[in-house]
This record gives structure tokens, C-alpha cells and sequence, in this order.
């Protein structure tokens, strides 16, 4: 079994620097808008501004990576970081804080690659893990909330990507999911 590991390995390594020259990596960073995490603190912000409350989201934003197997495929892995904030109008005081960290494996279908631009879908799917944490006036007024974590499944899907320049190329994307309805961010293939 190690001997077979090792071949694996060893075939993987051969591969991948012998493409090296082909621009087979690229890496990615992006910020997104209306992503389902968003959604769902929107919702929750509604209970809270009915409480009194002023709530700001950020994100989501991430990173990514994917390694193109074919010029048509790339499969990769998608990370996302998105929070939210709930703060009592009146004393300042924060009552909600909410966290959510993706963690998605990411399949790209280029279906229009030309030397400055392209065209692309993407499918990605994995485990989002959400903190809420319940502090201040919020835990005064219900003495039963409490801070939880929870694990859901989570996906995005890209219906249409565009991507523009060299190597250094920016992007943008309309889809549904983690990443946002819309996403934009900057690539880099190497």
C-alpha cells in the first residue's frame, strides 16, 4: 500500500512540473454580495432591528484555489469567511454576533478560454460552520439564549463567470450560494 502511495505521489509531482510551464494553478481572492449566509443574517437582523437593534454584515470574502486538469476543467476548493454584527440602538452595546466559515471543494467548466478572456461555470459544495453568540442587552431580555455552533451543508453555483487579463486576470461571477448572487475578485495563474 505505501509502495502504490508512493507512486501516486510520485506521478502527481511528475505531472505537475512537467505543466508547470502550461499555467495549470491558478489562485484567487474575491468579496461577494447576497451570499446564502448573508440571507440568513438578514432574516435574523429582522428580529433584531424589531428589538431595537442596528445590524452590519461583512461578506462574504475568501480565497481560492484550482488546478486545471484538462483546459476545459479545473477542480479546486473554494474558503469563504462572512460575519454579522447586531448592536442595541440605544446603549451601543453589541447583542449578536454571528460567524460563518466555508469550506467547499469546487469543480470549474471553462467553456470559453481565449489568451486575455474566458468564460466559465462552477459547482461547489462542502460544510459551513456558523457561530452565533447571544452577549448584552439580548442576553439580559432572554436569559435562556445561549451561544451555539452549528455545522450545515452548504454549496454555490456559478452560473456565469468572466474572467479578464493575463495572468493576473480579474473576475466577476453571478451565481447562488456561499460566494454571493455576485462576486468579484482578482486570479492568478501561474
Amino acid at each position: 500500500m505505501k509502495e502504490i502511495l508512493l507512486m501516486v505521489v510520485a506521478a502527481m509531482m511528475v505531472t505537475m512540473s512537467v505543466n508547470a510551464q502550461d499555467e495549470k494553478n491558478e489562485i484567487g481572492v474575491f468579496y461577494g454580495v447576497g451570499s446564502a449566509s448573508n440571507i440568513f443574517s438578514v432574516i435574523s437582523s429582522a428580529f433584531a432591528a424589531a428589538a431595537g437593534d442596528q445590524s452590519s454584515w461583512w461578506g462574504p470574502i475568501g480565497a481560492e484555489y484550482y488546478y486545471h486538469l484538462t483546459p476545459g476543467v479545473a477542480v479546486g476548493g473554494v474558503l469563504t469567511y462572512a460575519s454579522c454584527k447586531a448592536e442595541d440602538d440605544k446603549t451601543k452595546q453589541k447583542d449578536l454576533s454571528e460567524t460563518f466559515i466555508t469550506v467547499m471543494p469546487s469543480v470549474k467548466f471553462n467553456w470559453l478560454r481565449k489568451k486575455n478572456f474566458g468564460m466559465y461555470s462552477a459547482l461547489s459544495a462542502g460544510v459551513m460552520f456558523a457561530s452565533v453568540s447571544v452577549e448584552g442587552a439580548a442576553k439580559t431580555a432572554d436569559p435562556d439564549a445561549k451561544d451555539e455552533t452549528v455545522t450545515r451543508f452548504m454549496f454555490q453555483g456559478t452560473a456565469l463567470g468572466l474572467e479578464f487579463g493575463g495572468n493576473f486576470r480579474g473576475f466577476v461571477e453571478a451565481g447562488l450560494g456561499e460566494k454571493g448572487e455576485l462576486c468579484a475578485g482578482l486570479r492568478y495563474k501561474f
